[in-house]
């Protein structure tokens, strides 16, 4: 294993699909594979041997599904970052896998760049949602939010963020990379992840996924496009 390589556990119950990723995954040199798991409970019990920075989740699998193994991995190693690969794209699972502490969600039928960009995303620790996926959450959890309280805002003793903040905030919504947010906003990386620290501590939030939710919950950005 090349040093400072970052450790991929993958836990999926197809095993063709499990070996195949784990053969394409261990080409790039920055990334290795520690172990492969075939359902949810191997996976917690894998994370707790290996110590993995990232676990590449699928959700359907038997024993325990990948929802509720990630559930335990984000709240035993909070460290240890989750990234869904599945086959569903609807809205409900990917919201429930962003309740779960999911960093990104990657469709298995995505290009392989893409699981490598996703990888190496959520490992810097920004997140990773495919800007269609990303808005058809944010449709729904806008949808709930309005269902369950028309006028939500944030709450009055709420630190207000800066004009600059929503702007990044908004961009955050919308599944740009700190890369792509500095280059929307002409301001460099560095800044960019000056203002993210700055709205997650305003917003009492501990990362971009939880800020983006929030933000379209409360009304301050508006979700889907």
């Amino acid at each position: 294993m090349e040093a400072g390589a970052i450790k991929v556990l993958i836990a999926d119950d197809h095993s063709l699909l499990r070996q195949g990723l784990a053969r394409l995954i261990e080409r790039e040199e920055r990334i290795t594979v520690v172990g492969q798991a075939a359902n949810g409970q191997e996976a917690v019990e894998m994370v707790g041997e290996t110590f993995p920075n990232v676990v590449l989740m699928d959700i359907s699998m038997p024993v325990c599904n990948g929802i509720e193994a990630t559930w335990i991995i984000r709240r035993r190693w909070p460290s240890v970052q989750v990234l869904a690969l599945t086959i569903h794209d609807d809205e409900g699972y990917i919201s429930e896998m962003i309740r779960a502490g999911a960093r990104g969600y990657v469709l298995k039928d995505a290009e392989p760049d893409n699981v490598f960009q996703a990888i190496y995303r959520i490992h810097d620790g920004e997140t990773f949602f495919p800007p269609d996926l990303m808005e058809k959450v944010m449709e729904r959890f806008h949808y709930l939010s309005s269902e369950q309280s028309p006028h939500s805002s944030v709450p009055s003793h709420q630190e207000p963020l800066t004009r600059r903040e929503l702007d990044v905030l908004e961009c955050i919504v919308k599944g740009l990379s700190n890369r792509e947010i500095a280059s929307a906003l002409y301001i460099s990386e560095k800044t960019v992840k000056n203002h993210i620290t700055s709205l997650l501590r305003k917003l009492h939030v501990s990362d971009r996924t939880q800020a983006a939710v929030l933000a379209v919950q409360s009304g301050m950005i508006r979700g889907g496009g």
